[in-house]
Order: C-alpha cells, then structure tokens, then sequence
C-alpha cells in the first residue's frame, strides 16, 4: 500500500470513528442540498478576542451571511450577543459590496470551560458546542542557533537564519495532538525604555525539515501531494510519554501587512523598538486534530487517485466545526534596537553566533 493511500485511508477510518457527525465533501457542496448554515469557530484559551464565522450553504454555493444572530454561553450561563464584523470589498466591475469578517465577542477562558455557540438566520439555525482541553505538552526548553543554508537547485542562495529547538514533553498514559504556532509582538519603547505600544502579529516559520510535523517534505510523495501538513499539527505517536525536540527556522521570505504597516508609520530614526516571540504548542482535541488533517486531504485531493475525503462535524442543525484550543507558551524576549528609518522585516534574525560549518548541505 502507499504512503498516500495510508494518509487517505487514515483520515477516513479515524472520522469514522469519531462520536461527531460527519459530512463529506460532496454532501457539503452537492447542486441538490437545502439551504443550511455553516458555522465555523477556532477560539483561543489565551486570547480574550474571538471571532465565529457563519456562511450558508446551498446548491453548491457557500455565501457570507452579515446578519445572522450569533450566541454563546459559557459553563450553562446567559446566553451572550456576538458583534457581527463587517467590511467592504471591490468587485471587478467597480462596485463595492459588503462582507463579512466574522462574529466578534470579548471572553476570557479556561481549560474545562464548556462553550455553546448558536446561530440563527432566516429560519435557518445551527448549534454546536466544546470543552476547552487541558494542556497536554509542557514546554521545557528552546534553543536557538544561527545556521547556514545551502542553496536548492536555484530555489534560494545560500543564506543564513535562525533554528529554533523546541523540546515537548507529552502528558503521560494519554494519546495527545497538538499544532505549532508562533506570535510576534513588536513593542515602541520610549526614551527610558518603556513599552508604550504595541502590535501583534501571526509569526512564521518554516518546519519543512522536521519529520513529526512534515514526514514526507522533502521527498518523492512531495512531489504527488504537495505540503503534507498545512496547519503544522502532530501527534505524540513517535515520543508517546516522552520528549522530543522539534527542530524549526524563520522563514526565508515574510509577508506583513495592515496593522503592521500601521505601527511603523509613527516612528522616527532614532526611535526604539523591542520584540517577544511567543512560541506556542495547541493542545487539540481528537475531532479538530482529524478535522484539519482532512482539510489538508481536501487540498490535495488527486481525483480518482484518492478516496472522497470525511470531515468530521460537531455543529447540530447546519454544517461546520467548533473548537477552542489551549496553549502552552514559551516566550523568549528579544533586547532593544534603534529605528533605522525602515521597518526590521528580519528582525533578531542574525543575533546568535554562526556554527563554524553549516548544518545544511
């Protein structure tokens, strides 16, 4: 059997198992299904800021709804309003036509809190509700090394960067999932070094070299499928009860955009600015570890090569997926540094001691 058609039976016997209800692809967008709504939320135990997002689904199509009437409660309390999210975007004959960002609300939460979100929009309604997860991976150390890569066939010059080791310790005596991310926070200090503001932003990375997160990078399968892990999720299968260090980079290219543009825009040389990158391990659940593992099948779908892919589903009355993950969070802070009159789109990067050789060839 091969390693694609293992990944595809996987993702389908793992949903099927799943207690949820499951959807596929072609129920979701078939030209004969009814109109139901879509309700999709990821929420963020360390984050107070959450957004909820509603679409209606209907002969194939999949439109925003900017009106619906969002809930949630928490723990069995009150039910509580979500802010519906609006803005405007321009067609390609000019006209401009409001869509929607999402429902926005304000909570702090915790590991064990049970959440239920409802929505409800022309007689149509959907519910769906999650208990945060304890954290199951502890976090117990991160070192950081400057290296040297080697160029790849005209893909990139040889460069240099930063790699990131970060050991996992994984809860014992349980099967546990997780998922990586990185947040940057760039604060403006003033003349005495205070923090006076700030700006957070996605912070990225590249784990394509890691064999738990990217098993088949860098390989032939590569080639058939494509990236092999979108959302940088993992199992503890091959350090169940153990550690394991994952080895990780900055990436070669970044992108910043909007409120990163904007924080930049008061500074002048001279000015300083300091920065924290936050390091964070999700702790899943079994449903949104398969969930997002099938999102990546989707994306990769090779037609008649591969099995119509199951999404598992938690959302009653309508179509989606709702979630809140719980992370555990290394910070490592980064010294001042003088405003050079250009934003530091490379910021820290080249602040460890480079290996006298490099650790890519």
């Amino acid at each position: 059997m091969t390693a694609m058609k293992r990944y595809i039976l996987m993702i389908i016997a793992a949903a099927l198992l799943a207690t949820s209800c499951e959807n596929t692809v072609e129920t979701i967008w078939s030209d004969q299904n009814e109109a139901m709504l879509v309700l999709n939320a990821q929420l963020m135990q360390d984050s107070p800021s959450h957004r909820v997002f509603v679409h209606c689904s209907e002969g194939g199509q999949n439109n925003d709804v900017i009106d619906a009437e969002v809930f949630y409660s928490v723990n069995g309390g009150p039910q509580k309003k979500v802010t519906p999210m609006t803005s405007w975007e321009e067609w390609y004959d000019g006209s401009l036509h409001e869509k929607s960002d999402g429902y926005r609300f304000v909570e702090n939460f915790t590991a064990g809190d049970r959440v239920s979100l409802r929505a409800s929009w022309h007689g149509l309604t959907a519910t769906g509700e999650f208990t945060f997860p304890e954290s199951a991976a502890k976090i117990t150390a991160v070192d950081t090394a400057r290296i040297v890569l080697s160029g790849d066939e005209g893909y990139y010059d040889t460069h240099i960067t930063r790699q990131y080791r970060i050991t996992v310790k994984d809860a014992p005596g349980e099967k546990n999932y997780y998922m990586l991310r990185f947040e940057d926070v760039m604060y403006r200090l003033d003349p005495t070094g205070k923090k006076i503001d700030s700006v957070v932003i996605s912070g990225s990375f590249d784990a394509s070299d890691d064999h738990v997160l990217h098993p088949v990078e860098n390989s032939l399968m590569e080639d058939i499928i494509g990236r092999d892990n979108y959302y940088e999720t993992f199992t503890d299968e091959m350090f169940a009860d153990g550690d394991y260090t994952i080895k990780v980079t900055d990436p070669m290219y970044g992108a910043y955009f909007g409120a990163w543009a904007e924080f930049w825009e008061p500074f002048e040389e001279g000015d300083s600015y300091c920065m924290d990158r936050r390091i964070k391990v999700y702790t899943l659940t079994f449903d949104e570890y398969i969930y997002l593992r099938a999102i990546d099948a989707a994306g990769n779908d090779l037609g008649f090569m591969t099995e119509p892919v199951i999404f598992p589903g938690n959302v009653s009355g309508g179509l989606g997926f709702v979630t809140g993950v719980t992370p555990e969070v290394w910070t490592l802070e980064f010294p001042a540094e003088p405003f050079t009159g250009e934003p530091p789109y490379n910021a820290y990067r080249y602040t460890d001691p480079i290996p006298e050789e490099p650790l890519y060839e």
